[in-house]
């Protein structure tokens, strides 16, 4: 709880404890709150099966943060099979700067939602290998940094990714990486006090590079989408055209 509610007043957050598994099964349900964080040694196999199923109805970002036990390991794998929980694990050289991009970049439920029905037919339309990537992507904020890496995650070349791409009627596959990397980062830059810097330094770019996919993607830059946010029905779609919609 210090670890979370540290970085958590980096950039305003705040935390509300939910001290058993009746209470954290409500909260699933609950329309508000950015991100659900589970320590997956604090709850049982049942339990843990009990919260994936409600997942399935109330979709919410799940980041699990927890030490390497064997009681913790039962119900990671069931989070692991059956959600898009991203896994954070105590005692690791990187804990601090993974939880932190866990909890910066968790995605705004009503922008991925949107996004993912504005192009669900062109996502029929690829390798479950590939959507799969891409759908999870969208869901945790965590994804292939380079097309590059999609490939080698998707066991295809580069230039069967593309082939794959167009023909399921994207743009390019540049766009879709650059769609997520928008996703992951619009709660941060709308809701947060956080420098935009930083917030692209978590995306893994520079202010420069972030706000050029910001204004290509969606016609605004960072700076002023924070000043005067867009809905997220209206970013999906614009989102949703670019990717889809060749440049006249």
């Amino acid at each position: 709880m210090q670890i979370v509610s540290s970085i958590a007043a980096g950039y305003g957050g705040r935390i509300n404890p939910v001290p058993d598994a009746r209470q954290l099964l409500a909260a699933v349900a609950f329309p508000h709150g950015d991100c659900l964080v589970i320590d997956p040694s604090l709850i049982t196999s049942v339990i843990a099966e009990t919260i994936v199923s409600a997942l399935a109805k109330f979709p919410r970002p799940v980041v699990a943060f927890s030490g390497i036990t064997t009681a913790a390991m039962e119900s990671v794998v069931i989070l692991a099979r059956r959600s898009q929980a991203r896994f954070v694990f105590r005692g690791v050289p990187t804990e601090r700067s993974a939880l932190e991009q866990a909890l910066l970049l968790t995605p705004d439920v009503k922008l991925r939602a949107a996004l993912l029905s504005e192009i669900d037919a062109h996502m029929a339309r690829l390798p479950s290998v590939i959507a799969d990537r891409l759908r999870d992507a969208f869901m945790t904020g965590d994804g292939a940094r380079s097309l590059d890496t999609l490939a080698a995650m998707t066991g295809l070349t580069r230039r069967g990714l593309d082939r794959r791409f167009a023909g399921a009627g994207f743009v390019s596959g540049k766009r879709l990486l650059d769609a997520w990397r928008i996703v992951a980062g619009y709660r941060a830059i709308t809701t947060s006090r956080v420098p935009l810097g930083r917030i692209a330094r978590v995306l893994g770019c520079t202010t420069r590079v972030m706000d050029a996919q910001f204004v290509a993607m969606i016609g605004v830059s960072c700076s002023a989408l924070r000043a005067q946010s867009m809905t997220a029905e209206d970013v999906a779609r614009r989102i949703a055209r670019r990717l889809t919609e060749r440049d006249g």
